[in-house]
């Protein structure tokens, strides 16, 4: 973002009254109790987003001044006290008329660049990658085909709708991470298969491209091939398509050691842990247990990023977030020069 030195509405004290760009992604209209129009609006500021409630107007009457979703906009916007927690009321809001700003800067994206991630992920399954001394085909080769091929829509998609890594980019960030930490898991476990765990990391969750549609901004829903089938059958089913291509296509190459082919499809299928959390099967090889657990680490770090980023050092959540048993804890001591202002 050009002014790094802006103030996200995270960092923001009740009474505090914060004038800055934005990025309109929503806008409802809302009546209230004694039937009057407000609007409620979705805004981006670069870091997250936030809910900020615009009273006595309607959509009619910003629409006719040029404010819809999809626009930069200049934002005053007072923080107010409810029921315990933030909220956040617009006083003033019109279109942006500056340059230094474009509806990119707004984008919640991942910290590290898609592509080089991309990249280190390939490097780290050729490097993982075990040819029974040239008898048999890397089984990481096969994970690398899938990704080579669906690239362009596994660097753009979302991971979700509304839980962990729901932003664009999310998708590679997540599996990135857990690719990485397989890495490291097998130092420390060396019984486990490396080239398998990190074949599973890789594509674990490639069927979201399918499950979700994605949009320029990162905001992604449910497809029907999503509703019909989810990314776990989606994602199962690639594996034997891509290493039954390959044979037919290298009828005369070394083959993928066929348990191996067999094992990851199992990865996949039961890599979400139990049946009621949508595991097609319940791990059942220590790769499996392994890859579970990473995933829903990951899952669980990136949920404790987006709630500490609408807190400020020292403070819980006003609420449980969903999927944890209690309040979260922001600690003081991590505290950045400035998130205290």
């Amino acid at each position: 973002m050009p002014n790094e030195e802006l103030k996200a509405f995270s960092k923001t004290r009740v009474g505090e009254t914060l004038t800055r760009p934005v990025f309109i992604k929503a806008i409802e209209e809302r009546p209230t109790k004694n039937g009057d129009l407000y609007l409620t609006f979705t805004l981006l500021d670069g870091e997250g987003e936030c809910s900020a409630n615009y009273f006595s107007t309607n959509a009619a009457q910003q629409q006719e001044r040029g404010i819809t979703a999809g626009i930069v906009a200049e934002v005053t916007v007072t923080v107010r006290d409810y029921k315990g927690g933030k909220s956040f009321n617009i006083d003033s809001i019109a279109p942006y008329t500056g340059d230094e700003f474009t509806v990119g800067d707004f984008i919640v994206t991942p910290p590290i660049d898609v592509n080089v991630m991309y990249d280190d992920m390939i490097a780290s399954l050729h490097a993982c990658g075990d040819d029974r001394g040239g008898t048999a085909k890397p089984l990481s080769d096969l994970a690398v085909m899938i990704l080579e091929k669906y690239k362009a829509e596994f660097l753009h998609s979302s991971a979700a709708v509304s839980m962990h890594h729901n932003f664009k980019g999310g998708l590679i960030y997540h599996s990135y991470r857990i690719v990485k930490a397989a890495d490291a898991i097998c130092d420390v476990y060396p019984e486990l298969d490396r080239e398998l765990l990190m074949s599973a990391a890789a594509i674990h969750d490639i069927g979201k491209i399918w499950e979700y549609s994605t949009d320029a901004i990162g905001s992604s829903e449910v497809t029907g091939s999503g509703v019909l089938f989810g990314h776990i059958y989606m994602g199962a089913k690639l594996v034997s398509g891509f290493a039954d291509r390959y044979y037919a296509e290298n009828k005369d190459a070394p083959r993928f050691v066929d348990e191996k082919v067999r094992l990851l499809t199992h990865m996949i299928l039961s890599h979400h842990g139990v049946r009621e959390w949508g595991a097609v099967a319940t791990p059942a090889i220590p790769e499996a247990f392994a890859l579970h657990y990473l995933d829903s680490i990951d899952a669980k770090i990136n949920s404790c990023e987006k709630e500490f980023s609408k807190l400020r050092p020292g403070e819980i959540t006003k609420k449980t977030p969903f999927g944890f048993d209690g309040k979260m804890y922001k600690p003081a001591y991590k505290e950045k020069a400035g998130d205290n202002k």
